[in-house]
């Protein structure tokens, strides 16, 4: 527990602290408070280790802008180690580099340490203490830290995404809402002491007055914000001038933030934001009750910033104990509030839309049947191109003959499936079909004939293909060829001989009588080295050298390239 005492005239020194028989009281761990005042304040911690090894813990005094924090070691009534502390001192002198005052305490086995805090400050004086081990501190610091780094990302999205709406839409509601956004998390950062340890760190004097510009910020624009946004003039002349007067005292303690001492000026702008405030949950609630829609979304904003506000301000005043949930209920409120607004700014312009819609409506209802008119046939022309350039397309790739894919689609499947086989080191087989002896159907029984001839053989040689990825095509004249790639040339003499059977037991039908020819068939199967497309050429060259060797082997054959 923490024993403490008032030095009213700030007159004692540790020695005499040490020396004296002081009245000292008893306090809680966390619950050190004494609001705003002059006094400095002396603390007491005792700490025994009762343990055969030495102990090492850190000390967290969780109140950043105390102006003055002296920390005394103390062992048998002598000083073992000091530390000055405080916002009046640069960040970089602290023994421990955070944000809120830390100090690291070791003692030894069966030993006792008394801890001695002075703190003095024109703030709030608050001291609430914790003893951590460092496990369980870096744990909770971490997930602390991240609830800012959430609250401070949303801050700071919202804030860019208004001011987005501003550039494009240039109303002055949004830029006024953009300016509350950002004076309220650089408040609340300079407050929790993020601002000192990583924005301004050597100084010292604005460290205090900062808490004191952003709060006054906060109070400017959101009563700015509000007059706008829920246009309170014409809903309420005598609320309008209120708030007018609320603007007004903001922009005078923004001014005098520089001239007046902390202490004063605090306890002035903390009155002043809690008018402000409750002024404009007015203004909320009364245009409510004025039938205005968005006001809704303003009013339980507003009331859960006030509630954050208010449980911060009756915090500072020692009426509320310091804890996570009183320290970080204005980041609460103030997130809830910040989103409730977005989607009231959001509604704004829906019904700003839905009435600009409705008055334009009746004047434009010929014109918008006639585009819409326009549209329809717009849309029915854009189908009939559509179909017409697919149709375009799939006869550019189709041989108009046998129905089959043409050598241009060949040419370009080959070229993808070459990349994509050389990537994953897979095979490709081609299987070069040619129809055997077809010159002499042609000069028998004619030309027609033997277009009947190659419909057909096409058609047989189409359902050999097995996976969408194989391509069957006319080549040119009566040779066709296949693509199959992830094929093994094992699998690729299967399929060259299905296909060689099938039309071996065809009986074609003819303008001449009933027909049978015979293919003969060239395999080879290659995984390709590189992606140089030169290995495409020699892949259909071997491919005619073994038709050849099929030819040569006295046709209605096969031939694969050997292994």
């Amino acid at each position: 527990s923490v024993l403490y005492i008032e030095d009213a005239n700030a007159s004692l020194d540790i020695g005499e602290v040490l020396q004296q028989a002081l009245p000292w009281q008893q306090g809680g761990p966390k619950s050190f408070n004494k609001s705003y005042n002059q006094s400095a304040w002396w603390l007491r911690l005792d700490i025994d280790n009762g343990q055969d090894k030495p102990q090492r813990r850190l000390i967290e005094l969780s109140y950043a802008v105390l102006d003055h924090v002296d920390v005394y070691i103390v062992a048998g009534g002598q000083v073992l180690a000091s530390h000055m502390l405080g916002d009046k001192q640069p960040f970089y002198e602290r023994v421990f580099d955070h944000r809120f005052f830390v100090i690291p305490v070791e003692w030894q086995p069966s030993q006792s340490l008394q801890i001695y805090l002075r703190v003095k400050s024109s703030s709030a004086v608050q001291a609430p203490l914790t003893l951590w081990e460092e496990k369980a501190f870096y744990g909770f610091d971490t997930t602390r830290t991240i609830m800012n780094g959430i609250f401070f990302g949303i801050m700071l999205v919202i804030a860019a995404y208004n001011l987005l709406i501003f550039c494009v839409l240039g109303e002055r509601t949004y830029l006024l809402y953009v300016g509350y956004v950002i004076c309220m998390p650089l408040f609340l950062a300079s407050l929790g002491g993020y601002s000192f340890q990583y924005m301004w760190p050597t100084f010292t004097d604005w460290n205090d007055e900062s808490i004191l510009f952003f709060l006054s910020g906060v109070v400017v624009f959101g009563v700015a914000f509000t007059r706008s946004f829920l246009v309170v003039q014409r809903y309420s002349p005598g609320l309008d001038r209120l708030l007018v007067i609320a603007l007004a005292g903001g922009i005078v303690l923004a001014a005098t933030t520089f001239m007046l001492p902390y202490y004063v000026n605090i306890k002035a702008l903390i009155a002043w934001a809690t008018f402000a405030c409750i002024l404009a949950l007015l203004s909320g609630v009364f245009c409510w009750y004025s039938q205005q829609k968005v006001a809704q979304y303003y009013t339980i904003a507003w009331v859960s910033m006030l509630s954050g506000g208010v449980i911060l301000a009756l915090n500072k005043a020692g009426v509320l104990p310091a804890n996570l949930f009183t320290e970080y209920a204005t980041h609460i409120g103030s997130a809830l509030e910040v989103v409730l607004l977005s989607f009231a700014l959001a509604e704004r312009i829906n019904e700003e839309r839905r009435l600009r819609f409705e008055a334009q409506e009746e004047a434009l209802t010929g014109i918008r049947q006639a585009n819409e008119e326009l549209e329809y046939r717009v849309q029915e022309r854009t189908k009939e191109l559509e179909a017409m350039t697919c149709k375009l397309r799939e006869l550019s790739n189709t041989d108009q003959l046998t129905g089959l894919h043409n050598r241009r689609f060949f040419d370009s499947q080959i070229k993808m499936e070459w990349l994509r086989a050389c990537r994953y080191q897979h095979p490709i087989s081609i299987i070069a079909i040619d129809i055997d002896h077809f010159k002499s159907v042609n000069d028998r029984y004619g030309h027609m004939v033997g277009d009947e001839c190659l419909r057909e053989i096409a058609r047989r040689v189409g359902l050999g293909v097995r996976w969408p990825t194989d391509v069957a095509a006319r080549y040119g004249g009566e040779e066709f060829v296949m693509l199959l790639p992830e094929t093994t040339r094992e699998d690729a003499v299967i399929v060259a001989e299905r296909v060689r059977k099938s039309v071996e037991v065809a009986h074609i039908d003819t303008r001449a009588g009933e027909l049978s020819l015979t293919i003969s068939a060239g395999i080879y199967c290659v995984t390709p080295e590189n992606d140089n497309f030169s290995g495409i050429d020699i892949l259909l060259e071997k491919a005619d050298e073994c038709l050849y060797r099929a030819k040569a082997m006295g046709r209605n054959c096969i031939f694969p390239v050997p292994d």
